[in-house]
């Protein structure tokens, strides 16, 4: 379990170096956009991130689920070049069905799209290509490599979009950005697998490795979509000329409330490759480690994390972004417990698969959807943004049932109820968290960075008396505080 830590904070560095960056990023957009073409962005970025998510969400998963369980054999050499076209030839036909749909008017985004769409196509293919050969590195267990490789494609992207915004670029200028980021990207990828000769072969097409992506690709998609098709829905479904009003500020709201759900994507990459290679190694009792492991980090890291968006939104929008994006308050407090029921969806959703039970995940996510369209359909023409942040909740409450009969029969050989006992441990840390939230008044950016301040450290605090020691591992002297705390965050 060390190396899955130690992988997992490495990730997970990447991650808040990226998700750093992404904050600046769009906070500084929004002092250069109006709301209108701040919701463009925010309509321009979910089309990316849905097209992104379809080309990352199957084969990409295959690639390092053969890799991790086999190693680099002539199998499963094949098999990555066979998901590897597949992907490519994926991300070609999204792009070529987003420009088609955009042209005859079945996406009706409107003439400030013109350019924009054909930047996402492009950037999706990129994505496609460098997809696979990620998943194959995290086969691989190169996760240092790819925690650079996803930072060091965002700060490419922040440079050159920021540039180009400057120069007057607008949103087109962002865009460009995001396309360059991903081409330096996948060129990185290429080299980090290099060793591997995974090229070198008879053979790119394998039928078992396609259609074994089926069910993985459902089921690992699901929470992604979930988590765009609210502002995607907003755009589309808001009273006619509110659409990107209404988008830039639910813009706001979601770029926090995505928080919890990309830390757990980062989790989910880490123990997906550790999970299918005991599994492979006969070593399926681990499974259920790694299961509570996943379970505890959520509780003691996702958790707190969202508590502090969904009990006190004004309080971060105040200090990230401009004054008139504080209307979109009532939502953030909707879409951050989505966010986390989300988060944890996930992280179960990743286990699940890599475990080889991927049938119950995909009909989650099936019934998940439908329910959050429905919420879309019927709540935003007359509730804005809060019907679109309550889709999201609807949205993982669904799926999180859809789990639940597979979580309650895994967990009852165990001594610990996996979903019950990490919440009753980190009751007084929470309460600790919460009671800065509550009880500290409003104010401007100084207010709200003192209140969040006081209220994390409240909680490491809590944690530090309550939680130093990580479960089922006895007292060792001379282990740092610090340490013994990120192992207790980290479950």
């Amino acid at each position: 379990m060390r190396n899955v830590t130690r992988h997992s904070l490495m990730l997970i560095a990447s991650f808040f170096v990226t998700a750093g960056l992404n904050y600046a990023f769009g906070v500084t957009l929004s002092w250069f956009f109006l709301p209108d073409q701040f919701g463009v962005l925010g309509v321009a970025q979910s089309l990316l991130l849905l097209t992104a998510l379809v080309v990352g969400s199957g084969f990409a998963w295959t690639a390092a689920h053969d890799l991790a369980a086999e190693g680099p054999t002539a199998r499963t050499r094949r098999r990555f070049r066979a998901t590897w076209t597949a992907n490519v030839l994926l991300g070609l036909l999204l792009a070529a069905g987003l420009e088609g749909a955009y042209l005859l008017g079945a996406l009706p985004l409107g003439p400030s799209y013109r350019l924009i769409v054909p930047l996402v196509g492009l950037t999706t293919v990129l994505l496609a290509a460098r997809a696979v050969i990620n998943g194959a590195a995290r086969g691989l267990y190169r996760f240092g490599p790819v925690a650079l490789n996803l930072a060091g494609e965002v700060v490419v992207k922040v440079i050159v979009g920021l540039a180009l915004v400057a120069l007057g670029g607008g949103v087109t200028g962002v865009m460009v950005g995001f396309a360059l980021g991903t081409a330096i990207a996948l060129a990185h990828s290429l080299w980090i697998v290099r060793p591997a000769g995974l090229w070198h072969g008879a053979g790119w097409f394998d039928r078992q490795a396609v259609v074994a992506t089926a069910p993985l690709f459902l089921g690992m998609l699901g929470p992604a979509l979930m988590l765009n098709l609210d502002i995607l829905g907003l755009k589309l479904l808001a009273p006619a000329g509110q659409g990107d009003a209404m988008a830039g500020l639910y813009q706001a709201a979601i770029i926090l409330a995505r928080t919890p759900v990309f830390i757990a994507q980062s989790l989910t990459l880490v123990l997906f490759s550790y999970v299918a290679g005991s599994r492979a190694g006969e070593r399926a009792g681990t499974t259920s480690r790694y299961r509570e492991a996943a379970v505890r980090a959520w509780a003691r890291l996702l958790l707190p994390a969202g508590l502090v968006l969904a009990l006190a939104p004004q309080t971060a929008l105040t200090l990230l972004f401009p004054a008139h994006y504080r209307a979109a308050a009532p939502a953030l407090r909707l879409a951050a417990v989505g966010g986390l029921l989300l988060a944890l969806v996930t992280l179960l959703n990743g286990l699940f698969q890599a475990a080889g039970d991927r049938r119950r995940p995909a009909l989650a996510a099936g019934l998940a959807i439908i329910a959050q369209v429905a919420v879309l359909v019927g709540l935003v023409p007359r509730w804005g943004t809060p019907g679109a942040a309550l889709s999201l909740l609807v949205a993982g409450t669904v799926a999180l049932m859809g789990l639940a009969p597979t979580i309650l029969h895994r967990s009852v050989p165990s001594r610990r109820p996996t979903a019950i006992v990490p919440l009753v441990e980190g009751a007084l840390p929470l309460v600790g968290l919460a009671l800065p939230l509550m009880l500290l008044p409003e104010g401007g950016r100084g207010a709200a960075l003192v209140k969040l301040a006081l209220a994390g450290l409240s909680y490491l605090a809590f944690l530090l008396i309550f939680r130093l020691r990580p479960a089922n591992r006895p007292h060792r002297p001379g282990v740092h505080p610090l340490v013994r705390l990120l192992q207790a965050l980290m479950g």
